[in-house]
Parts: C-alpha cells; structure tokens; sequence
C-alpha cells in the first residue's frame, strides 16, 4: 500500500519533489474528494501521480519472475522517471481546490473530517497554496506523487 503523498512542482524543465510527506491530506483524501465535490472544484485525488508507483510495481514484478537475474538487468539500476514520464496539472488549477478546501475548512463547516487533524490538514493545504501560488502566474505545473 502507498504510503507517501509528496508535492511535486515543474517550471520550465526545473522539477522539484518537496522533502515533507503530506500525511493529513493522504489520511483524509476521501472526506477532502467529497467536500471538493461538494464546493464545485476538482478532487485532490485528481492531482495524484502513481507513475512512480507504477515504477515500482514493474521492478517488483520482474524480480518475482526472476528477471533481476538475466544478464541484461544483472547489477543495473532502474532508470529513473522523465519529467514526460510524469503526469503534470496546472498550478492554477490545484489553486482552486487548495483554497476552496482551505476556506471552507477554516470557517468551520466541515464535519466530516477528524478534528483531531484539523491543523495539520490546514497546514500542509496551506503549504501547497504556498508552493503553488509562487507557480500560478508563470505557468508552473504540479502534482502529489504516491510512492511507496
């Protein structure tokens, strides 16, 4: 099972995976989906990118059918993803749903979400705004990369 939810941003070729896992915001990725249905934006599961996990499946599968072995991946590491490998959504567009969600968690009308991690979930949504907003009038691109 995936266990790491990372922010990922591209601008202009420049690719950066942001070091801090976003726990909260993985941990109630389902209550987050329903209340951004909810308020008319799109889903922050919509922003995840498996290709990494997908990666990581093909490395496992090869090496449960014994390929590792074979001369030609004999002591070779696997290539890691391109930029193109990945799959990119305008900062502009996680904007709308990173602040959608942030405003209407911050007056209070969520209750569906565990209130415990209440803080937690405003502050990794507000470190995404952050990022994303330094973004958002240059074009960047984003995603939240699942990985294991």
């Amino acid at each position: 099972m995936p266990t790491e939810i990372r922010l990922t941003t591209l601008l202009d070729r420049q690719y950066c995976q942001h070091p801090n896992p976003l726990v909260s915001l993985k941990a109630q990725l389902s209550v987050l989906d329903e209340l951004a249905r909810s308020l008319g934006v799109s889903k922050l599961s919509q922003f995840v990118d498996i290709s990494q996990l997908e990666l990581q499946e093909a490395e496992r599968l090869l090496r449960e059918e014994g390929h590792v072995d074979s001369p030609e991946l004999a002591g070779s590491e696997p290539p890691p993803l391109d930029i193109e490998d990945r799959v990119w959504f305008p900062a502009a567009l996680g904007m709308a749903t990173l602040e959608a969600l942030s405003q209407h968690i911050q007056r209070g009308s969520s209750q569906k979400l565990d209130q415990k991690s209440l803080p937690a979930v405003l502050d990794e949504l507000a470190f995404c705004c952050t990022v994303l907003a330094e973004l958002e009038s240059e074009g960047g691109q984003f995603n939240l990369a699942l990985s294991d």
